[in-house]
């Protein structure tokens, strides 16, 4: 529930955002408010604090803090800490391993939410998938390709932009382009998947929702970024992203495999990336 708070920040009115504020500043004395308490506190009327907590999905005030209390007793959606210069090696590696970890579980609770059926049936039913990544995400794109032999499609991998642009500007319907973009703000990125989009092509981004390569797509995986530092940002958006593209394609391997249509289809067509 805290992470979701704080996901949706930029989309609540300004005394919404005033009840989430006081939420997030002590959590587990927000537990113990009454909804009069908790109104008085933000300075505002009982009936915006309960079309805040609609607005997280909850039913209520007593639902929110139902949902906030189980988020509390759950060891793995503690406060990630930010790394200190005067952290020991090991007070450094145990915030990161922590940090790493909620996030994992957080990403899986996520994934339930999102369209993954859709994702999935998209690239399966896909002539050509098309993997997209820069800087950061270069490695995993082209890691990513592996994920897909066997599969009854071309898979071609591509991680400069002059390239991006050209095959997104040759797209045609019958592709999936899949974006792999930690922050979901690189413009050249973005202009490939308006390109892409106008030729027809299906769009997923593997990015956090609400960027601009995610406004840009059909389908977001997102990323959900929460971290209290660039650098932990740009170490767990990095795991989380190579775990869903290993998701995804054990996935597919599975559909594959019970699937009869394709029980046949064992030649992988996969291209070769070209940049």
């Amino acid at each position: 529930m805290i992470f979701k708070i704080k996901a949706s920040l930029s989309n609540l009115s300004k005394s919404e955002r005033a009840v989430a504020e006081i939420v997030l500043a002590d959590p587990e004395q927000s537990v113990h408010f009454s909804i009069a308490r908790l109104a008085t506190a933000a300075g505002v009327s009982e009936p915006t604090v309960n079309r805040f907590c609609r607005s997280l999905g909850c039913r209520g005030f007593p639902d929110f803090k139902l949902c906030l209390a189980q988020t509390l007793a759950n060891p793995a959606n503690f406060e990630a800490r930010s790394l200190q210069d005067n952290d020991s090696n090991l007070q450094l590696a145990d915030k990161m391993f922590e940090t790493a970890l909620a996030l994992f579980v957080r990403a899986r609770t996520r994934l339930s939410e999102q369209d993954w059926t859709g994702v999935v049936s998209e690239i399966l039913n896909c002539k050509r998938l098309l993997i997209y990544g820069l800087g950061p995400t270069s490695g995993l794109a082209r890691g990513a390709q592996e994920l897909f032999i066997g599969a009854p499609i071309a898979v071609a991998v591509h991680t400069d932009t002059v390239i991006q642009e050209l095959t997104a500007n040759t797209a045609s319907s019958g592709d999936v382009f899949l974006f792999l973009c930690t922050d979901g703000e690189i413009a050249p990125m973005i202009q490939s998947a308006r390109l892409a989009d106008e030729s027809g092509a299906n769009l997923i981004a593997i990015a956090p929702t609400g960027s601009a390569l995610a406004n840009a797509c059909h389908r977001t995986l997102d990323l959900v970024l929460d971290s209290p530092t660039t650098t932990m940002a740009r170490f767990t958006n990095r795991l989380v992203c190579q775990a869903t593209l290993e998701v995804l394609g054990e996935t597919i391997q599975k559909a594959l495999r019970t699937d009869r249509k394709f029980k046949n289809l064992t030649s992988n067509r996969s291209e070769r990336a070209v940049g």
